[in-house]
C-alpha cells in the first residue's frame, strides 16, 4: 500500500472539498453510525501524544499525532503524524497517508464552517493570530466561505509572517495582507482567528465596544493550560459555540469561561449549528465566539474524501484503459 505524503494530500484534497464534506456529513443522519471516543492525551515534557480512533459508515480511522511546541526554536514544524483508513467490517487498510495535512484541512474546514454559519455575512476583512500551518489553513477557508478581501496578520516571530505574507501574496494576489499588532488586528477584522498554543491570551484587552459585530475563531488551545482568549472577552461574549462538547473538557478557553459561568449547555456544537442551520440575528451587534479541538471522525470524514477521490481516479484510469 503506497504512503501517501503530505504534498500529495494537499495536491488532492482542496479546502473546499473539505469544508463540503464535513458540512454534508453533518446535514445526513449519522448518529448511529458513528463510533468517536474522546483522544488519549499522553504527556511527556512538555510534548503531547495524541491517539484519535473513530468510525463511521463503512469506515474505521485512526490518527497517531505528537505535537512538540518546542519544535518552533528548531524550525521544526510542531505536529507531525500518520493517519490509517481502515474497511469498518473486515479491517483491512486502505490507505496510509501524512496525518499533518489532514489535521490542516479539517481544522480549517471546521472553523470555515464556523465562519459560514456564525460570522456575517458581509465579512471582508480577516485577522489571524499565529501563522504557522492552522493559520495557513484558515486563510483558506474564511477565502473559501467568506468574500474575503483584507487579512492582517500578528505572529511573535516576524521572520515567519514576513514567509505567511509571500506565500499568500502569491497564492491569492488579489487579497490585501499585512503585518500589524494584535490591537490594530482585533479592530480591523470582522474575523479574528488564533491558531496558537500559547498558555497566556494572546488577544487584548479592549472596551466591549471594539468586540462589536466580531466572530473570534480559537483554535490553537486544546489543553487545560492553554489560553488563547482574555478572560474579559470570555465573559463579555454574547454567544459561544464549540465543533464538539469535548473542547469544555479539553480547552483551557472554554475550561476558564465555566468558571467564569459559561454554561455548555447554553453553547451549541457543530452538529447543532449545521442541522439546525443556525445564524445568529444581529451579528453587527454582537460578540461571538467559535471555538475548535477538534474531534477524530472529522478526521475520518476528510480522509474519507481523500480516498473515495483516489478511488473514483483510479476507476476512471481503468475504464479508460479499457477502451484504450
Amino acid at each position: 500500500m503506497e504512503f501517501i505524503n503530505a504534498e500529495k494530500v494537499r495536491n488532492l484534497l482542496s479546502m473546499k472539498e473539505t469544508v463540503q464534506a464535513v458540512e454534508e456529513f453533518y446535514q445526513e443522519d449519522t448518529e448511529d453510525k458513528i463510533v468517536s471516543p474522546e483522544r488519549m492525551h499522553i504527556e511527556d515534557d512538555g510534548n503531547t501524544s495524541l491517539i484519535m480512533p473513530s468510525y463511521f459508515g463503512e469506515y474505521y480511522a485512526t490518527k497517531l499525532v505528537g505535537v512538540a511546541p518546542g519544535n518552533t526554536k528548531l524550525g521544526k514544524p510542531t505536529i507531525h503524524g500518520i493517519m490509517a483508513l481502515y474497511n469498518r467490517r473486515t479491517m483491512e487498510p486502505l490507505l496510509l497517508c501524512d496525518a499533518v495535512p489532514v489535521t490542516e484541512s479539517r481544522t480549517g474546514a471546521i472553523g470555515g464552517l464556523g465562519m459560514k454559519y456564525l460570522g456575517k455575512e458581509k465579512a471582508v476583512t480577516l485577522g489571524i493570530v499565529g501563522t504557522g500551518t492552522q493559520g495557513w489553513s484558515h486563510l483558506q477557508s474564511a477565502i473559501t466561505v467568506r468574500s474575503i478581501e483584507k487579512v492582517y496578520i500578528y505572529n511573535r516571530t516576524e521572520e515567519k509572517a514576513d514567509k505567511f505574507i509571500e506565500k499568500a501574496q502569491k497564492e491569492y494576489p488579489y487579497i490585501h495582507i499585512e503585518k500589524t499588532t494584535p490591537e490594530f488586528l482585533v479592530k480591523l477584522s470582522d474575523i479574528i482567528v488564533t491558531c496558537t498554543t500559547s498558555t497566556t491570551p494572546v488577544l487584548p484587552e479592549l472596551p466591549a465596544e471594539a468586540w462589536k459585530g466580531k466572530l473570534i475563531v480559537g483554535v490553537g488551545s486544546f489543553r487545560p493550560a492553554m489560553q488563547e482568549i482574555p478572560d474579559s472577552v470570555l465573559k463579555q461574549a454574547d454567544e459561544i459555540h464549540v465543533d464538539a462538547g469535548g473542547a469544555f473538557r479539553e480547552s483551557g478557553d472554554m475550561l476558564k469561561a465555566k468558571d467564569l459561568g459559561r454554561k455548555p449547555e447554553d453553547s451549541m456544537s457543530l452538529k447543532e449549528i449545521i442541522g439546525n442551520s443556525y445564524k445568529p440575528d444581529n451579528t453587527e451587534e454582537k460578540l461571538i465566539i467559535f471555538k475548535s479541538v477538534g474531534d477524530a471522525v472529522f478526521d475520518l470524514v476528510t480522509v474519507k474524501a481523500l480516498y473515495e477521490k483516489l478511488d473514483d481516479s483510479a476507476g476512471m484510469e481503468s475504464s479508460l484503459s479499457a477502451n484504450d
